[in-house]
């Protein structure tokens, strides 16, 4: 029998052909240089102006207007008996909250109740005088006395009428009632059946009016001298995304806060849909200056030695200038520069770190 031998490839005669065809001329493909391959990431954009100008972003909180605010607290130390409404609810003027047992509202009732008693005597005297003068029997002299007896008696009583209603109580037992002044939402109750009230501790009820609200913000002190009042604003909140609430600089305060060396500055903002609440986080943009302003992306910067920032401008034959720069506000991942570039100057805005400050060129 006649057997044909085959051609076997050992493992070592493999390797040996995959070498050559990996050296041979006309397989081998152009490899990128490294400066090329990372020149792909440098992007080069100009430097855009910003038409809305300058502007200074804090973040800031929402609060209620002070002069829509109304703090409740218990008139008279007592016990809390019933309580009507609860944080959330909306109330109207003269709403009742709650009820309070107070001995103090019964020894003011006991007090009225004796002073119309005394002013009803003084009365009934008064009046027996004047008949007993008509026939003669009694002197002008006790007319003028009893009249005088008459009116400190309804003077009195009406002293400890108006003590009574000033505890919120309106007449008989020991009871007395805390009612909201104005009309708008409970934001905070600290009053709970059972428990002690005090007109020395908190607030028993906080109730606000927020259709409109404030946005208090806080400007670092360095720019606080761009500040000023009747300013625009523009607001986004984290708790509703994707809506932007415009307005004016309200207010401005007069002088920095020592601890944090910041200025408060308030908007108030129309809150006719209930969207904003207090203690909502929001960030504050203030429009400063309406001339425009140079805008850059924040990846364009780069950190200087001294803590400031640089920029690198592309030159026309390519290379780039490392160029420092004076920023200012960062808003929507760009950065206002306010020194060291002019519009439309190409800048690199992506892969400005691969860029070697020594050649200028990408590394």
């Amino acid at each position: 029998m006649a057997f044909r031998v085959r051609n076997i490839i050992t493992p070592a005669g493999l390797f040996a052909a995959i070498n050559l065809l990996a050296c041979h001329p006309h397989t081998t493909p152009q490899a990128a240089t490294p400066t090329r391959a990372r020149a792909q990431f440098v992007v080069v954009e100009p430097a855009t102006l910003d038409s809305r100008g300058s502007v200074v972003v804090t973040q800031a909180v929402v609060a209620p207007e002070e002069s829509r605010l109304a703090a409740i607290a218990p008139a008279a130390r007592g016990r809390v008996v019933r309580v009507h409404a609860v944080t959330g609810d909306d109330v109207t003027p003269r709403t009742v909250l709650a009820e309070v047992q107070s001995a103090e509202v019964a020894a003011a009732n006991a007090s009225v109740a004796q002073a119309r008693i005394t002013r009803q005597t003084a009365q009934d005297s008064l009046e027996r005088v004047r008949e007993l003068t008509r026939q003669g029997a009694a002197s002008q002299r006790e007319v003028v006395e009893a009249r005088s007896a008459f009116a400190m008696a309804r003077a009195e009583e009406q002293r400890a009428s108006s003590a009574l209603s000033a505890l919120g109580s309106a007449g008989g037992g020991a009871t007395y009632t805390l009612r909201s002044p104005i009309a708008g939402t409970v934001i905070r109750r600290s009053l709970r059946v059972g428990a002690e009230a005090t007109p020395e501790g908190e607030p028993g009820f906080v109730v606000a009016d927020l259709s409109s609200v404030w946005v208090v913000g806080a400007v670092p002190e360095r720019v606080a001298s761009t500040v000023q009042r009747g300013e625009r604003a523009e607001i986004e909140l984290p708790a509703l995304p994707g809506r932007r609430f415009v307005g004016t600089i309200s207010h401005v305060a007069s002088s920095i806060d020592p601890a944090t060396r910041s200025l408060a500055v308030r908007v108030a903002l129309d809150n006719a849909e209930r969207l904003l609440k207090p203690e909502m986080a929001a960030k504050l943009t203030l429009f400063v200056d309406a001339r425009p302003v140079i805008v850059v992306p924040t990846t364009a910067l780069v950190t200087r030695s001294d803590g400031g920032y640089a920029v690198f401008v592309q030159r026309a034959d390519g290379t780039f200038e490392r160029r420092a720069v004076t920023v200012g506000a960062e808003f929507d991942e760009r950065a206002q520069v306010l020194d060291g570039l002019r519009p439309r100057e190409p800048i690199a805005v992506q892969g400005a770190l691969l860029i070697d400050p020594s050649t200028q060129q990408v590394l």
